[in-house]
């Protein structure tokens, strides 16, 4: 079924009755700002690179409100189910960092404040369209978007030449340059590890070719995962596979890493948060890296992936103090220069006043000096307009990630979209949510 509305219409009439009845409200107790003699102390959670430094230095240069940080797992499985866990039991934090392809469940289950009072004016001022609606729900802010991700292309630069391939600017080029590269490496090498199973790939790339897997008719949940443009992209990969021109390997595995460590894997599809974590893994390969566009369709074009807010918490008694550093945290060059100096973020901040502070706070010898912030940073204005994110995003991406693992082997990836397109479809209606007919 397919969604006419645009991005934040979408959002707005699919999640407006469930923002209402579950959402925490935004005219909860306050404890203010306190004094340098004693301040308010806020909890935060997160499992983000760089996060508990970036708190550290918050600590330092504040005196009236103090952040006590504890590292979550990431996951679905992870940060958010003990995020629920401790909002039922009255032990939440104040803050906690969310993806944005998971705030709206997180919203709907009722663990978020309605942080319209405390963060929509500074939302308004510093953050791009292209984030601004993901966070704004039911016509209200619940969140303040920290980056943005646009899917680029990160490869070697010295097995590209020893193999004689230009970086393809189409996946016909792609395609190609892949036949290359298994010849010219006499079957010892790839161009890429694909991870068939990694459901925010997928997503990317789908976005990149003009999905739009949900969306809204009046008040009504439209879901569009089994949509042609989807289907061209799984066929795209599955040709791939099936022709032994790519390794698919599970995403983030042992397998994965050494096939990259051991250079039979020259490319990977990441994001602009990747870096960092390809700089960590690999670190014998410095130099020896960089970062392109990806391929695209004949129309340059991209497709976000990942991507982080900060939120407060639904009884979270400090809202003041809690929205002060998260202001802090999201527009203060010193918060970026905390964080990405610490070498394990890469991550592209959504405002863009900030993105110069981002380069000069990253290491990027490991890249040979390349400036991938002005890579991924003119890649925001091509991400594919009007994606949002449903409710049950969380739920249909399981179903979606155990079917894409069991086609890894085979490559025929196209039935496990058609049955995350009945699984959302349920989804919906067992969550109180109107389906669109």
């Amino acid at each position: 079924m397919k969604s006419s509305s645009p991005a934040l219409a979408a959002a707005a009439a699919g999640l407006a009755l469930l923002v209402t009845a579950c959402g925490g409200s935004g005219s909860g107790g306050d404890a203010g700002t306190g004094t340098a003699d004693r301040p308010v102390e806020i909890t935060y959670w997160s499992w983000m690179p760089g996060t508990k430094e970036m708190a550290a230095e918050f600590n330092r240069t504040h005196q009236t409100v103090k952040v006590r940080f504890s590292e979550i797992p990431a996951g679905l499985n992870g940060g958010y189910d003990k995020l629920a866990k401790a909002v039922t039991a009255g032990n939440a934090p104040d803050v906690v960092n969310v993806e944005y392809q998971a705030l709206p469940d997180l919203v709907t289950q009722g663990l978020l404040r309605d942080s319209t009072d405390e963060l929509a004016g500074t939302v308004r001022g510093y953050a791009p369209d292209a984030v601004r609606t993901l966070v704004t729900l039911g016509g209200r802010t619940w969140a303040a978007p920290y980056d943005v991700g646009p899917q680029t292309l990160y490869y070697r630069k010295d097995l590209f030449a020893k193999y004689g391939i230009a970086v393809p600017t189409t996946w016909d080029e792609f395609k190609k340059a892949a036949q290359r590269v298994k010849t010219a490496s006499h079957g010892q090498a790839r161009i890429l590890d694909f991870w068939g199973d990694d459901v925010a790939t997928w997503a990317g790339l789908a976005q990149q070719a003009g999905a739009r897997w949900y969306g809204s008719t009046g008040d009504a949940w439209t879901v569009d995962i089994a949509d042609p443009a989807t289907q061209k992209v799984a066929d795209y990969w599955k040709d791939l596979v099936a022709g032994d021109l790519v390794l698919n390997h599970k995403a983030w595995s042992p397998e994965a890493t050494k096939a990259v460590t051991d250079s039979r894997a020259i490319a990977l599809i990441g994001a602009s948060w990747s870096a960092g974590g390809i700089k960590t893994t690999y670190p014998k390969q410095a130099g020896q890296w960089a970062e392109a566009p990806l391929p695209n369709w004949g129309t340059p074009a991209t497709g976000a992936v990942g991507g982080s807010s900060f939120a407060l918490t639904k009884d979270t008694k400090k809202a003041q103090a809690a929205a002060e550093f998260v202001t802090w945290a999201t527009t203060d060059a010193a918060a970026v220069k905390a964080r990405l100096a610490a070498g394990t973020s890469s991550a592209l901040p959504a405002a863009e006043k900030l993105r110069a502070t981002a380069k000069d706070s990253f290491d990027a010898s490991f890249f040979g000096g390349q400036d991938i912030y002005r890579v991924a940073g003119a890649q925001v204005p091509a991400i594919a307009k009007n994606w949002v994110w449903s409710p049950v995003h969380n739920s249909t991406s399981l179903s979606l990630q155990s079917g894409l693992g069991k086609a890894q082997k085979s490559g025929d990836f196209w039935p496990a979209f058609q049955a995350a397109q009945r699984a959302a479809e349920k989804s919906i209606s067992d969550r109180g949510l109107k389906l669109a007919k």
